[in-house]
């Protein structure tokens, strides 16, 4: 069987696949043009044979149809709650698969269509997140150590909420707390998904037109969220005021410090050090050290310097600060 419509479906990792299970849903593969051939029938076993074809064929990503999606979900929330508590697997290996799955949560919700479906696989993965880092003492570190550092709205959004999140349970902040941070920051960029692509993958200096038009993002955000029927005012704060500075010339709105909510505050910091700290391709990758030297010196005014220095703390704490 196969399907010639890319828009039928969702791309997901083949690791995400639980082995020797019986799914619920079918599994596509790309083949040569625009056609998609079923690998795994629905109600079948993905078996390790499969697993093993997929991989001698270097296929890292699978297609199922947006319609089972939300088993999917079950699936992954199911795997994912295995891995967390698996006894036997490493803090750094799980991490790794937490964050593979984000990545591909993200890849998902920003290339194909944005429905509540795929809103609910965000929240339902800083869930587990936040249950990971809860119950792992070893968390945060292996967690900062996956993160990547090639720039991609996905990715970035993936890291930037590892950041948020671990950067957070230094703070102290409660499992509720966490889950909303993380759930904003995660969600962070989801408005340029209204900005032309030609803008968003520019290489180089945007035009002041093109730059206008992309401050408009913030508050794309905000709409996508709402009509999905989100109503969670600190989602919107953190989405609609993660650009905005503290000496009142952010955007979109130049809102004034004691109107930024103070999650938004961390989701800044966060956005920018892993914005410095990525390879693009007019720029490389700035060291930790680099970027925290430019932060320090030109955004001390817009920025909140009490988290800032408290970020650098715990970075050092972690040891990352030479890479």
């Amino acid at each position: 069987m196969s399907l010639c419509h890319k828009e039928k479906l969702i791309r997901v990792s083949h690791k995400s696949l639980p082995v020797d299970k019986t799914l619920g849903y079918s599994v596509f593969k790309a083949t040569k043009g625009n056609y998609y051939q079923e690998v795994i029938k629905s109600n079948s076993i993905c078996d390790e044979k499969i697993i093993e074809i997929l991989e001698n064929e270097k296929i890292d990503y699978v297609y199922i149809k947006h319609d089972d999606f939300e088993k999917y979900s079950k699936n992954i929330n199911k795997y994912l709650s295995d891995i967390i508590n698996d006894e036997e697997e490493t803090s750094l290996n799980k991490s790794a698969v937490m964050h593979r799955l984000a990545r591909d949560t993200m890849y998902d919700l920003l290339d194909g269509q944005i429905t509540k479906v795929k809103i609910n696989e965000v929240s339902q993965t800083i869930d587990s997140t936040v249950e990971f880092i809860l119950k792992d003492p070893n968390a945060v570190r292996s967690m900062l150590e996956v993160t990547t550092h090639d720039y991609y709205t996905y990715t970035h959004s993936v890291d930037v909420s590892t950041y948020a999140l671990t950067f957070g349970s230094h703070l102290g902040l409660s499992e509720t707390q966490l889950k909303k941070l993380g759930k904003g920051a995660m969600l962070h960029d989801l408005g340029k998904k209204r900005i032309p692509s030609e803008i968003i993958n520019k290489n180089g200096k945007l035009t002041d037109e093109e730059f206008d038009m992309m401050k408009n993002h913030p508050s794309f955000g905000v709409d996508i969220l709402k009509e999905m029927g989100e109503d969670d005012e600190i989602l919107f704060s953190i989405v609609e005021q993660h650009h905005e500075k503290l000496n009142g010339k952010g955007y979109p709105k130049a809102l004034g410090k004691d109107e930024i909510h103070p999650f938004a505050q961390i989701v800044t910091i966060c956005d920018i050090f892993n914005a410095l700290t990525t390879k693009r391709s007019y720029k490389p990758a700035m060291s930790t050290f680099e970027a925290f030297e430019i932060m320090n010196k030109y955004m001390e005014e817009e920025i909140n310097l009490k988290y800032f220095n408290e970020f650098v703390k715990f970075m050092g704490k972690n040891n990352i600060s030479n890479f």
